[in-house]
């Protein structure tokens, strides 16, 4: 039946099409005749005038004319209405009944009317190449354990495996939902409590929701360190407004991350953005963070020995001192392993945390020096040189060669674009100053108080100021 109504429809649809086209128009070829009658008359009565005398033989003459010029017209016009379709009016009934039949041929051949329905959110996730069959089947995994928990509300893997899914698919509120129950179920561990944090995040769009909020609350209440949950509650006192508490927190998050841990990155992009928006001095964090508060602000496990513990329990001057020497030990052991990256990465942060600026900026110059074309290695050196080098000194030649490759490698990188802009300011290089900061400020919000500030700076350099 589906086919008799799909094929009747499409008949109809052309024959609407069509027949403004090809049908006669009869009101035309009526209103032409109407016209050859009414200059017939005219021409009968310009006669009778003739012989009434009441109009010259010239003037009839001219008027014959006109009339019969336009007796003519009339009578050609009602011809052309009566003669057959032209060509174009054939090809238009020809098309009009091929092509619907062509249509409805191909489609029986390859289309696929039993196919089902499929979410919006799965078709958008579809890809030309292989990645279309995997996301069907975690769409169909999906579907599998959606009917799996409707059967047993209390499966708690169904639920799990449903949220996971989810996710994958970029459906949130499914997500959300489904964390939610197997929170419900399994108690609330931390395992659960992330993910469900995470899911209510992303739900909302970016905003650390209260629920979200108190699920991260737990996970740190049994991991304290969990960089996720760290991230996020940072992020939360950021959205309340609490820009220098959230700087801080994520300020304390990389100190106590390895360098090349994956987040570091993100976390250390997301900071710089905050503080520069709250116009935060990250120069100041940085130097008020001379004195370990404890062995983690390190860095990297390995810089302390089985006895950390009883270091971190002893006098501020004591710890200080005992960190230092643990600190020249590994400055030791790497002149004779001078292409230990990772050992070289510690020191520098080492020696950042003790306050030994100079010592800090040889080690990261090592560290670039091993890997010139990694970004991470090269940023983290970048950074050192923002907050090491005063603003109105250039920088060293080490540091200058890695500022420039990373903008070579990343070149919207905003320290590195800082940084250039200011050494070639300090080296009298107006113009060239002035064009790298240009590029700087195309990446900072236009709300940015960083942005006015960083416009000030180069209007200045324009007034050779």
């Amino acid at each position: 039946m589906i086919w008799v109504a799909v094929v009747l429809l499409t008949a109809a649809t052309a024959a609407a099409l069509l027949w403004p086209i090809l049908r006669p128009k009869a009101e035309a070829r009526a209103r032409a005749d109407y016209d050859a009658e009414i200059y017939r008359d005219q021409l009968a009565e310009l006669e009778r005038d003739v012989a009434r005398g009441q109009i010259g033989e010239a003037e009839a003459k001219a008027a014959r004319a006109e009339i019969g010029r336009r007796l003519l017209a009339a009578v050609d016009a009602a011809r052309e209405v009566g003669t057959p379709a032209p060509a174009w009016r054939k090809a238009s009934l020809v098309l009009g009944v091929v092509l619907p039949l062509a249509g409805l041929a191909v489609y029986a051949d390859r289309g696929t009317p039993d196919a089902p329905g499929q979410p919006l959110a799965e078709r958008q996730l579809q890809g030309p190449d292989d990645t279309e069959g995997e996301i069907r089947r975690v769409a169909d995994f999906a579907r599998a354990m959606r009917e799996r928990a409707t059967r047993d509300p209390n499966d708690l893997e169904a639920w799990v495996r449903l949220a996971q899914a989810s996710q994958a698919l970029n459906l949130p509120a499914e997500a959300l939902a489904a964390w939610r129950k197997a929170d419900e179920l399994s108690g609330g561990p931390p395992e659960i409590a992330g993910p469900l944090g995470e899911a209510a995040v992303a739900a909302a769009n970016g905003t650390v929701t209260p629920e979200a909020e108190r699920a991260f609350a737990r996970v740190l209440a049994a991991s304290p360190g969990d960089p996720r949950a760290r991230f996020y509650t940072a992020l939360a006192k950021q959205q309340a407004g609490r820009a220098r508490e959230a700087v801080q927190a994520w300020f304390d998050l990389l100190a106590a991350s390895p360098a090349d841990a994956p987040w570091v990155g993100p976390v250390r992009a997301r900071m710089e953005e905050a503080a520069r928006e709250a116009r935060i001095d990250l120069r100041a964090l940085r130097a008020s963070a001379g004195t370990p508060r404890a062995e983690v602000t390190l860095g990297a496990p390995s810089v302390v020995p089985p006895g950390g513990e009883a270091i971190a329990a002893l006098p501020d001057a004591e710890r200080t001192r005992a960190i230092r020497t643990m600190v020249e030990s590994l400055a030791a052991r790497l002149e004779a392993q001078p292409d230990d990256l990772d050992g070289w990465r510690r020191l520098a942060r080492a020696w950042r945390v003790l306050g030994e600026g100079e010592k800090a900026l040889a080690a990261y110059a090592r560290t670039a020096a091993i890997v010139p074309d990694r970004p991470d290695v090269l940023a983290d050196y970048a950074d050192a040189l923002l907050d090491l080098v005063p603003e109105n000194a250039r920088l060293p030649e080490a540091g200058r060669a890695a500022v420039s490759r990373l903008l070579d490698l990343e070149p919207a990188n905003a320290t590195a674009l800082w940084l250039a802009g200011q050494d070639e300011a300090n080296a009298g290089n107006r113009l060239a100053a002035s064009a790298l900061w240009q590029r700087l400020l195309a990446t900072i919000p236009a709300d940015s108080p960083a942005r006015a500030d960083l416009a000030r700076r180069i209007d200045a350099l324009k007034r050779g100021e």
